[in-house]
């Protein structure tokens, strides 16, 4: 028996319910307790603030309900500032045929505080989210060995989020800011590979986003928009 697990933290900030941080896990009965523990000292332990508010969800899964999938590819791009890590983006971004791929930054260093992510319509540059305050969150997924969770680790829990986001149909590439302040690294990932970039952003900026590029073409956004927040999946390194 396997149950999902997620953890969301959050603190009020001049009236403002900001976004701290989150986690999740998908795990076997007998070790459900100890994720639930790992997740709330998580939760009240982050580099974004003290949380006044975690809230832990558990669910029963089934595991016929599960998908598995292989892990992309990794490979890290070394920058030395955060100009010169947007311009890789940048350049990444024109080779898969994204005709304005300033139009997919300027969206990604200016998406404060979103919960979610940005799904950007590639023909049109239109987005696609309905909610555009809190966007599109991607949950239940997990690696399929058991790891250490009560610290996070960017790069791995990036890897299996875009490992699930890109094996969507309609969803074709995805550029990552962590909203980290301690955490300067971003990312871009398509269909084969999670291309690491060193440097986004300086050390200290609470700001970061996420945006999926979305192909119309390929699939409905419904359909997808489901697959991102409700499809079971277990990655493999």
């Amino acid at each position: 028996m396997k149950y999902s697990v997620k953890m969301r933290a959050s603190k009020n900030n001049n009236e403002e319910n900001l976004h701290i941080g989150g986690a999740e896990s998908i795990v076997d009965e007998e070790d459900l307790l100890n994720i639930i523990n790992s997740l709330a000292s998580r939760g009240l332990n982050h580099s974004r603030g003290q949380a006044d508010f975690v809230n832990i969800k558990i669910n029963k899964v089934r595991e016929d309900d599960i998908i598995n999938i292989r892990a992309l590819e990794t490979r890290t791009i070394e920058v030395d500032t955060k100009e010169e890590g947007l311009v890789v983006m940048e350049k990444l971004l024109n080779s898969m045929g994204i005709e304005k791929s300033q139009r997919v930054i300027d969206l990604l260093i200016n998406a404060k505080n979103m919960r979610g992510a940005i799904i950007l319509n590639i023909l049109t540059m239109e987005r696609m989210e309905g909610d555009l305050d809190k966007g599109v969150r991607v949950t239940n997924m997990d690696y399929a060995s058991r790891r250490d969770i009560s610290n996070k680790n960017h790069f791995k829990e990036a890897l299996c989020l875009a490992t699930k986001t890109l094996n969507a149909k309609a969803i074709i590439g995805e550029v990552c800011i962590s909203d980290d302040p301690d955490y300067v690294t971003g990312y871009l990932a398509n269909k084969k590979e999670y291309i690491r970039i060193t440097k986004l952003k300086e050390r200290g900026d609470l700001n970061g986003g996420r945006v999926f590029l979305y192909d119309p073409r390929l699939d409905t956004i419904e359909n997808t928009i489901d697959y991102l927040k409700n499809q079971l999946v277990i990655v493999h390194e």
